[in-house]
Order: structure tokens, then C-alpha cells, then sequence
């Protein structure tokens, strides 16, 4: 495929003004032709039917990040406080495994399952007030996997903000982020296993841009949304910088591709913390942006941890 690096070969397809305090975690679900997110702060779970309705439901707490099961009304979900199988559309939840129950100043953020159905969440500090520089590592933020049998194991501590979970096309590699220290890290992966090598340098981001949700596109290449920066970019599986989308809204947060052909890159922001100055600047904070694009993504993984009947 012809590599795009002129922002005039993507063109808006739609936006949705639903107005998002933290739209995060979006995902196309290839079987029922629509796209999922999470409203983390309204506390809201999202659908679109592609070219229909918006339709939302409430959660029972702050829904952080989500994966598809073989049911399609029930998502493993990372909650604020752990992880759970939840039926937004009945409001039914079964609770898996609750985590970091001993740190008050943690939340559930980003996740994904991975290509082998393996849920993957970490968690981030959200109070300002805690220094994490004086915290020792099994205090800070941590990556999970969940295993089959609901318990959720540890696999990366001494973190800020988890972010920007991905895995490339053939599983080999896994991607993730910490936003606060502006870094994206790859690994290689032992996808039988589901074990990640030592994290290596993949790319940083600098200013105001925090690097948020990621997706992997059918070439391998990934596509980061930058919090703060007005921007979603695609880099090469080397690590190089291959295009930038300017969007109209300050705070992108979340990319996936969807639509019938997988070639709409749907992208969910915030308006947290914004002031009507900065919505003077960006109509569409707290939107989310749906773009036409020669590119194409991967269907969604399916997660494989049984839910109890």
C-alpha cells in the first residue's frame, strides 16, 4: 500500500457530539458493525451502529477499558476498582478480581485483549497529591493480565499512567505506554505464554503531547492518540514517525479503526479540565471523530476467560 504522509488523504466521515468529560477505550466489535466506548468519568458506556444511533448506558462505576467476549451483550471490563464481566444493555455485572484495594490514589486505565484472548489492564495515580517519585514501585500504577481463572497477575510495576496497550499483527510484539513520563516502550512478546521481554525504547513524545490509546493497523503500523496535542500519529514498526492527523480537539484520547471495510479510524477525546477558551480553540473536544482513511485496521480479539453461567 502507498504510504499516506499528507493529512489531506484523510477526511472527517463524521463526528459525534456527545460531549465526553473522558471518552476512552473505543473498539469496533466486526460482528454487529458498531463501535463501543467509555465515557470513564461520566461514568457512561457508548455505542454507535455504524451510520445510526448513539445509544448509552449507565455503568456502575468508572468503566476504564473493555475487550469483546463470545457474548456479544456481555465485555470484560477493567472497573476503577478491578476487573468484572458486565451487561450494560441488562446492567449486569460479575465481579472477577479487584485490584490495588491497598492504594487510594489508583484507578483501572487503558487495556485491551490481547490476539491469543487475554485481557490486558493497568492502572494509573490519579491524585496530584502523591509524589511518585518517593513511592517504591509496588506502590505505583501496574499492567495486568488477567488469566483464565479470573485472578489478575501483575506484569509490569513502577508506573504512572498505563497507556497505549497493543499488539502487532503476527503477536510478536507488544506495545505500551506511560503518559506521564511521555513514553512508548515495545517488547518482544511470547504470545504462547503471554510474557513480555524487556521493554525497549519505541518513541517519545515531547511538549504537550502525552502519548494515550493506541490501535495496530493491517501494515503492523501503530497509531497513538496524543492527549494534549491536537493530534493522532502513526509510526512505523521501527519507531518512525509515518504520518500525523491534526484533529479538532484538544484532548484525543483513544483510536480504533471500525466501519464496514475497517477503514474509518474512530477517535474518542475529553473535555476534562478544559476551560470554554479552549473549546473557543476546538469544537470537538469531548467528541468523537470518525475519519475516512486508505489505511485499514484488524479485527478486534475476542477474550477467552470463561464467565461463569
Amino acid at each position: 500500500m502507498k504510504q499516506v504522509n499528507r493529512p489531506k488523504d484523510v477526511s472527517l466521515y463524521r463526528c459525534l457530539a456527545v460531549k465526553n468529560e473522558l471518552g476512552e477505550g473505543v473498539i469496533w466489535d466486526t460482528r454487529q458493525q458498531c463501535a463501543f466506548w467509555t465515557d470513564i468519568l461520566g461514568k457512561q458506556f457508548y455505542r454507535w451502529d455504524f451510520d445510526n444511533k448513539v445509544t448509552q448506558y449507565p455503568c456502575p462505576e468508572r468503566l476504564c477499558s473493555f475487550g469483546l467476549t463470545p457474548e456479544p451483550d456481555w465485555f470484560i471490563a477493567a472497573f476503577e476498582t478491578g476487573f468484572a464481566f458486565f451487561n450494560p444493555f441488562k446492567q449486569e455485572l460479575q465481579w472477577l478480581s479487584k485490584v490495588e484495594t491497598d492504594l487510594p490514589y489508583t484507578r483501572m486505565n487503558d487495556g485491551k485483549v490481547d490476539r491469543q484472548g487475554r485481557f490486558w489492564a493497568g492502572s494509573v495515580i490519579e491524585d496530584d497529591n502523591v509524589d511518585v517519585s518517593t513511592l517504591p514501585s509496588d506502590q505505583q500504577a501496574k499492567l495486568y493480565r488477567l488469566d483464565t481463572n479470573g485472578q489478575a497477575r501483575i506484569m509490569l510495576e513502577g508506573i504512572s499512567i498505563a497507556n497505549g496497550l497493543a499488539f502487532s499483527p503476527d503477536s510478536n510484539t507488544m506495545y505500551f505506554a506511560d503518559s506521564a513520563k511521555q513514553q512508548v516502550w515495545r517488547s518482544d512478546f511470547e504470545h504462547i505464554q503471554g510474557t513480555p521481554s524487556q521493554l525497549e525504547n519505541f518513541f517519545a513524545t515531547t511538549g504537550n503531547a502525552f502519548p494515550d490509546g493506541s490501535c495496530i493497523d493491517n501494515q503492523g503500523y501503530l497509531w497513538n492518540a496524543q492527549w494534549g496535542s491536537a493530534c493522532v500519529k502513526r509510526y512505523s514498526p521501527s519507531g518512525k514517525l509515518d504520518f500525523t492527523l491534526p484533529v479538532d480537539c484538544q484532548q484525543p484520547s483513544c483510536v480504533s479503526f471500525g466501519g464496514p471495510d475497517l477503514d474509518h479510524l474512530i477517535i474518542t477525546s475529553a473535555r476534562e479540565g478544559l476551560s470554554r477558551e479552549d473549546d473557543e480553540i476546538y469544537r470537538n473536544n469531548g467528541a468523537v471523530m470518525i475519519y475516512h482513511t486508505p489505511f485499514k485496521g484488524i479485527a478486534e480479539p475476542i477474550c477467552t476467560v470463561p464467565r461463569r453461567q
